[in-house]
């Protein structure tokens, strides 16, 4: 196998996306020409799979770690995933149900709520997504890989960290938390990708502007901040680009010489 000149990770929402959650064609036009230049485009995002797919229909990029890093294909091919204890997962729908809220489980290739509400719509209408069906019991019969807590109290955060110690939780949007398994991330997913694709020479690139890019962004070669991101990204990164909306990721892949 050919070993690619570069692999570039792009979160999503407030990175590669615009406002409508859609991929500029300019920026389309730039994923173009860093494959044309050897290089190879990641999206690296907490949502699922199945919730990319029009990203992947519209674009060139063909890889992606998703789920947080629970999940990885490269070039169309599983090569990853990491399930959630599901002992743990009864344990975090006790203590949702116990606060009366709503949870979203993510398998590989299905997204279920234990039950609707005005938070539930929120969260999935704030990444213009339509609301999961509901399955209350997905996570006693599938295999789970993510969790979605759905609230925005904020308060819930730091109660959740101290009842699951094993767990991570990022708070990513103003309705919903993040839910893997402790020690996993994005940046994880590209050791692991890393290690199993021998890609250990190749310099990696990443882009990002919330709170579960941290790690991805310290970990890669060369971490780029969107202008529009948090400040304790921006404060690490290795490059601050302009936002999202007004050219970001083409001027950090030009500052990089990826793309001419």
């Amino acid at each position: 196998m050919v070993l690619p000149k570069t692999l570039v990770f792009f979160d999503l929402d407030g990175t590669l996306l615009n406002n409508k959650s859609e991929v500029d064609q300019e920026v389309t036009v730039a994923l173009e020409k860093l494959k044309e230049n050897g290089g190879v485009p990641f999206i690296a995002t907490g949502r699922s799979p199945l919730e990319i797919q029009h990203v992947l229909d519209t674009t060139p990029i063909e890889s992606f770690i998703t789920l947080n890093g629970q999940y990885i294909m490269y070039e169309g091919k599983e090569i990853y995933r990491s399930q959630m204890p599901q002992e743990l997962l009864i344990r975090l729908k006790q203590a949702a149900d116990e606060r009366g809220l709503a949870v979203a489980f993510y398998t590989s290739d299905k997204i279920r709520v234990t039950h609707t509400s005005e938070e539930v719509e929120s969260a999935y209408n704030f990444i213009h997504s339509k609301r999961p069906p509901v399955d209350a019991e997905i996570h006693l019969n599938e295999e789970v890989l993510m969790a979605l807590i759905l609230t925005m109290d904020t308060a819930i955060d730091d109660q959740l960290r101290e009842l699951f110690p094993e767990l991570s939780f990022y708070r990513n949007t103003p309705f919903s938390i993040d839910v893997i398994t402790k020690g996993n991330s994005k940046a994880t997913g590209i050791q692991e990708l890393v290690k199993l694709m021998n890609f250990d020479t190749v310099p990696t690139y990443a882009f990002g502007d919330g709170p579960n890019d941290l790690e991805m962004l310290t970990h890669a070669d060369y971490g780029v901040a969107m202008a529009n991101g948090i400040d304790v990204l921006k404060n690490t990164a290795d490059y601050i680009t302009s936002s999202h909306v007004e050219g970001g990721i083409i001027e950090g892949l030009e500052f990089y010489d990826l793309i001419k």
